[in-house]
């Protein structure tokens, strides 16, 4: 009996969400729903990125290291070699500004990195400038990330621009892109292309699936590989804020083509979770 009333009242709120109309959680000059909003920040709107899932951060990848907003577990695999090895904890918080209607700038500037050691990382600054063709968008995106110091001592920068594009149909929407990641001084180069594909099943909830093909460096033998994701999530308005929860959970290293020597070319053994929240507001 405990079980029935259980699904029961879970049935009855998911019709209730089912009936919820978009515009009834959404604020002038903000965007309501996942599968309605255009790929680049509203003007004078800021996000509070401390979570995963958003447009700006899909493909965030400098090497081996994949960049999300909120907390972040990564798991590497006996086959995916880190250094120093071991799970990784991470929080990362920041901010995306609507400059224009076309132009959006942002950074992820608490970069934390809690495990194996404890460190203040890489800060990542994006910036995008968008075209918008009815339920087609379209941006050029240069990221960055603060530089590091090489092996000579040297301040080597990493660059991944690129070309984000977005396809909304009805409840589903398409996010994909092609990035090309390189290094000054260094000087190695890759490809990204993360895919996304996402419905939103009422207005409030929403769920994604996530693929694509990575070769993080093309001077390092083996490295190429396609990834394998999911992302859920759940939008409700609090106050003047729209706000979003998110969930994602991806095999960063799913598929590898061509791997290396005695290694499985299936790693699901090397995994991320992330999680968080995002605050949509207007700024005042």
């Amino acid at each position: 009996m405990r079980v029935s009333a259980v699904v029961s009242a879970l049935l009855c709120v998911a019709s209730v969400c089912a009936l919820t109309r978009a515009e009834e959680y959404r604020r002038p000059g903000l965007e309501g729903p996942w599968n309605e909003r255009h790929l680049t920040v509203p003007m004078n709107s800021v996000n509070v990125l401390a979570g995963p899932g958003q447009p700006m951060l899909l493909g965030q990848r400098y090497g081996d290291q994949v960049v999300e907003a909120g907390p972040q577990f990564i798991h590497p695999g006996p086959d995916w070699k880190t250094s120093p090895p071991g799970n990784q904890l991470w929080l990362r918080g920041g901010v995306a500004f609507g400059l224009t209607q076309d132009w959006e700038a942002g950074a992820l500037f608490l970069p934390f990195q809690f495990t194996p050691h404890f460190s203040f990382s890489n800060i990542t600054v994006f910036v995008t400038r968008g075209f918008r063709f009815g339920d087609v968008d379209a941006a050029f995106r240069l990221s960055f990330q603060t530089p590091n110091k090489n092996s000579s001592g040297e301040r080597v920068w990493t660059l991944n621009p690129g070309f984000p594009v977005l396809w909304r149909a009805g409840r589903f929407r398409f996010d994909g892109a092609v990035l090309v990641p390189f290094a000054t001084r260094d000087w190695w180069v890759g490809l990204n292309v993360p895919l996304r594909a996402s419905v939103n099943v009422t207005p409030h909830v929403f769920f994604g699936l996530e693929s694509g093909f990575v070769e993080p460096r093309f001077d390092v033998a083996g490295n190429a590989n396609v990834p394998l994701g999911a992302l859920a999530g759940y939008t409700e308005l609090f106050g003047g804020s729209v706000v979003d929860f998110t969930a994602h959970f991806a095999w960063d290293r799913f598929l590898s083509p061509a791997p290396p020597e005695y290694v499985s070319a299936l790693d699901v053994q090397s995994y991320r979770i992330d999680f968080g929240v995002v605050f949509h507001t207007l700024v005042r």
